[in-house]
């Protein structure tokens, strides 16, 4: 499938076209039907709007770009060391994977190099960067996982303030291990900021879990992984995400998650509360061999990534994928598995009102696939930033 000869159309400049015949995937429950779309002014358009030019999308689904909220890098490089051209690089590898809002992530790091990162994101200034993900690091020594030990602090509203100073309200989710003392006065601070605190790379028990979701916590950090497992007379961190009704992410790279945990989780959670993510690393797109993740060197072996000792160590995923191992592990249908991917993220960042799903006057942020999973248009607020054909 081709961009339509008669119209020509092009990357990044186009103000107004139509997408005919695709399959419409709403995130919600609305209904999955063939229909023709139209983008006007970065916008999803009522059928009055007139058109110059088309996108053929007959025997493709359409769909509400996909929101990360949870990726450390690609391509061979991982934000903390990446200049913004670089940075701007890392994204455009992810968006022909049909991502269009991210969160880049910083792990456990000096506070200096963690707001050096920042302050490069920000330069990047690419369109699908929407903020940030701070993964630590406020977080437990002993479910560090792939974070580097050295640079592990105290939760401190202090050193917190130090760490964000300038950059508030870029900031969009802080994880950090709940059960270590200060960190509930911690995460009612955060909430000050309007970012949301996320339990991760945590020790806290069952109770211990209930009390931060009580002060505050707003979601659970790659859920299963670096917390409390679950056990039947001590039901830990894990127990407490499937008793709540907070959000959880996922990585549903079959590798992070059994595909059974995977079902568990749907079944107990359902796709409102469900965010599937990548946590990918500099490896993504690249080949198995030997990497970088803050300080630490990891080893990627078809394709899994983890340090020398065993320990998992982010993935490669892309969420194209994610979406097509989230359906076929859970029996889950697409728009479900869309809605985890897109309106869910959207709705934790608050930003459900003009993200996240196909409604008109919300951004035109769109994804367009074809049965299997391949990614051959992504749009990022009524821009073509993604063509397979060019």
């Amino acid at each position: 499938m081709s961009l339509a000869a008669e119209n020509s159309i092009t990357k990044n400049m186009v103000r107004r076209f139509l997408i005919r015949g695709g399959t419409i995937v709403p995130p919600d429950k609305g209904e999955v039907k063939t229909a023709d779309l139209w983008v006007e002014d970065g916008q999803i358009a009522g059928s009055s709007a007139s058109t110059v030019d088309v996108i053929d999308a007959t025997d493709l689904y359409v769909a509400p770009g996909f929101i990360d909220l949870q990726v450390n890098g690609g391509e061979g490089r991982n934000f903390e060391d990446s200049s913004p051209d670089e940075i701007r690089k890392i994204i455009d590898f992810y968006v022909s994977h049909g991502t269009t809002s991210f969160l880049p992530t910083t792990v456990t790091a000096p506070i200096n190099g963690i707001r050096s990162t920042i302050d490069r994101v920000k330069q990047a200034n690419h369109p699908a960067i929407i903020g940030m993900h701070i993964e630590g690091p406020f977080i437990s020594k002993v479910r560090k996982g792939a974070q580097n030990p050295d640079y592990i602090l105290d939760p401190s509203i202090d050193k917190f303030d130090e760490l964000v100073h300038g950059y508030e309200r870029f900031i969009k989710i802080m994880t950090l291990a709940p059960e270590r003392p200060g960190a509930n006065q911690l995460i009612s601070h955060i909430r000050e900021i309007g970012a949301v605190p996320s339990l991760g790379h945590s020790d806290a028990t069952y109770d211990q879990a209930i009390a931060a979701i009580e002060d505050g916590i707003g979601l659970f950090t790659h859920m299963f992984n670096a917390m409390r497992e679950f056990h039947h007379r001590a039901p830990g961190a894990v127990g407490a995400a499937l008793m709540s009704d907070v959000p959880v992410e996922l990585v549903a790279d079959g590798i992070h998650v059994h595909p059974g945990a995977m079902k568990l989780l749907y079944k107990a959670k359902g796709p409102d509360q469900i965010c599937l993510i990548t946590d990918a690393i500099s490896a993504a797109g690249l080949a198995d061999g030997e990497y970088e993740l803050g300080g630490l060197q990891v080893f990627v072996k078809d394709a899994t990534v983890r340090l020398a000792d065993g320990t998992l160590a982010g993935s490669t995923l892309t969420m194209d994928r994610a979406v097509k191992i989230f359906m076929d592990s859970t029996d889950c249908s697409l728009s479900e598995a869309i809605r985890a991917a897109s309106l869910t993220p959207a709705r934790l960042l608050g930003i459900s009102d003009h993200k996240g799903s196909i409604e008109v006057g919300k951004d035109a942020d769109l994804v367009i696939f074809d049965a299997g999973f391949n990614v051959h248009y992504t749009i990022i607020g009524g821009q073509i930033a993604y063509a397979r054909d060019h």
